[in-house]
């Protein structure tokens, strides 16, 4: 019971603290709003299969983020998601967040500390975060 009692008090301050640090990301047109400021411009490619991710009102890309589609159904189990950083050279491929949408993914790399709303990317976050989720779907070099 006590063990118990511990438990439920550390999933109580865990959610607490998230609810509390959490931001809220928006798409509005093409423009990425959080916490209803805007913060990023963004397009989408390829029939929205593809969400590309820039500083604001400016061409420098910071992430590309795609739905990566194997075979001919649109929602086969084997499909997944691919992260590109192309200036730091690292690339992410998860079947975790293929449920997961652009907001979504947006949201969880402001939460992880890998991007800050003024369009800054930590490496060193960024390289713990390819570790969390990168399951190195398809053959690199």
């Amino acid at each position: 019971m006590k063990h118990l009692m511990y438990a439920l008090t550390l999933l109580l301050c865990s959610t607490l603290t998230n609810a509390i640090n959490a931001q809220e990301v928006k798409l509005k047109e093409t423009t990425v709003l959080v916490d209803d400021k805007p913060a990023f411009s963004f397009d989408k490619k390829n029939l929205n299969n593809e969400f590309h991710l820039y500083k604001l009102n400016t061409q420098e890309e910071l992430v590309v983020l795609q739905q990566q589609h194997i075979g001919s159904e649109t929602s086969a189990v084997n499909d997944y998601k691919k992260l590109i950083f192309a200036k730091q050279n690292i690339v992410i491929e998860s079947k975790v967040l293929r449920p997961r949408n652009w907001k979504f993914l947006i949201q969880l790399l402001l939460t992880e500390k890998v991007l800050d709303v003024s369009g800054s990317i930590d490496e060193k976050n960024l390289e713990r975060f390819a570790g969390k989720y990168d399951e190195k779907i398809t053959p690199r070099k």
